[in-house]
């Protein structure tokens, strides 16, 4: 047999093939139109059911399904495809529930969508973006705090005694307080959701930077804790200034007479809504509008609202003599090695942190009550 002989012969075969399966796609086609008229029928009654049972979506798929030649062939793994045409409402598609359940039992539930894992809401730390920081090994840093006394004056006469400007130094240390904190959690929870666990490391890291914060601000000293600004800080007591606004530009003023920059101011967020929410002899707000906001800024420096400030106070301060010391920075582990927790598929997760405060001069730091006690 030649080649085009063979060519021929391939062709009336598959030709042959072609009119073996004419009879089975007209079945298909039959079925369908008589599925179609099935459900338009339902539809029309107000049931969108298939004969008087309450049958959901995929059921009627299944049994559609069920009645074709076609698919009978690829239940017993023949090679081949299989479509079927279903018509129903969107609502029904979209839940594949039914009214109430079919008389064999059979529907197929629906699948909710999982949105992820939602933690606490933590507020923002601001604190510590303005302060400068460096590293240190130790578990305590000795430093010695500077101050003058004195004043430069003109010589009268030859041969006086000039204006002597006195030094005196006092040794200071800066404790490096552990602050932490920690939660159990299941071990196959955590393994089953990934995003859980790095919720949960990102909730305790905020907290320990939150109380870090905090003491920062009001730590009260000793071993093992941190002497805050308030402490270490010069009481400001004001001259002329009266209204919380007035008073803090005093302290600006008295600090800049000082040869001190001052470059931020801390505050109670409540001290600072109070501030802008002062009106005028007619109503008017004086820092902006509710709709438009004045930036938290007072006499041209930015002002750092953190809850750590206690309400009626505020602390001036120029940074540059003011220093967190960074001993460890947060960290997030864990660790089944605690209490039973191994044989309990348990874990504890632990955040961390290591730190301090120096201020290298008390001057810098200006701590004032918002209402003039002389007023």
């Amino acid at each position: 047999m030649n080649e085009v002989e063979q060519i021929n012969a391939n062709l009336k075969e598959v030709g042959a093939q072609l009119r073996a399966l004419a009879p089975r796609q007209d079945e298909i086609q039959n079925r369908l139109q008589t599925l179609e008229q099935v459900v338009a029928t339902g539809q029309a009654r107000g049931t969108g059911n298939l004969g008087s049972e309450y049958s959901p979506v995929g059921a009627r798929a299944w049994q559609e399904l069920q009645g074709l030649s076609a698919f009978s062939e690829l239940q017993d793994w023949n090679k081949g495809t299989v479509r079927a045409k279903l018509s129903c409402s969107i609502r029904a598609a979209l839940t594949n529930t039914p009214l109430e359940p079919a008389s064999d039992g059979t529907y197929m539930p629906s699948r909710p969508e999982r949105s992820g894992i939602f933690g606490p809401v933590t507020r923002p730390l601001r604190l510590l973006d303005i302060l400068p920081s460096r590293p240190t090994s130790a578990d305590a840093v000795d430093y010695v705090q500077l101050s003058a006394a004195g004043d430069a004056a003109e010589q009268e006469n030859e041969g006086d005694a000039k204006a002597e400007i006195a030094f005196s130094g006092e040794l200071k240390r800066a404790e490096i307080a552990t602050i932490a904190g920690w939660t159990p959690a299941s071990r196959q929870v955590l393994s089953d959701h990934a995003a859980l666990q790095s919720m949960i490391g990102n909730v305790l890291s905020s907290k320990v930077l939150d109380r870090l914060e905090n003491q920062l601000v009001n730590g009260p000293g000793g071993q093992g804790k941190i002497d805050g600004l308030v402490r270490l800080g010069t009481p400001f007591v004001p001259v002329i200034g009266v209204s919380p606004v007035d008073i803090i530009g005093e302290a600006i003023s008295s600090l800049a007479e000082y040869g001190y920059q001052p470059n931020s101011i801390l505050m109670n967020p409540l001290d600072w809504l109070r501030i802008q929410i002062t009106r005028d002899e007619e109503g008017g707000y004086l820092f902006g509008s509710p709709t438009q906001p004045a930036p938290p800024v007072l006499w041209n420096r930015p002002v750092v609202l953190t809850k750590s400030v206690d309400e009626g106070r505020a602390l001036v301060l120029d940074t540059a003599y003011v220093t967190l010391l960074d001993r460890e920075q947060p960290t997030v582990m864990l660790s089944n090695s605690h209490a039973d927790f191994f044989v309990r598929n348990l874990v504890a997760i632990l955040g961390e942190l290591r730190a301090g405060l120096e201020v290298r001069d008390t001057r810098a730091v200006y701590v004032m009550d918002l209402v003039n006690s002389a007023s």
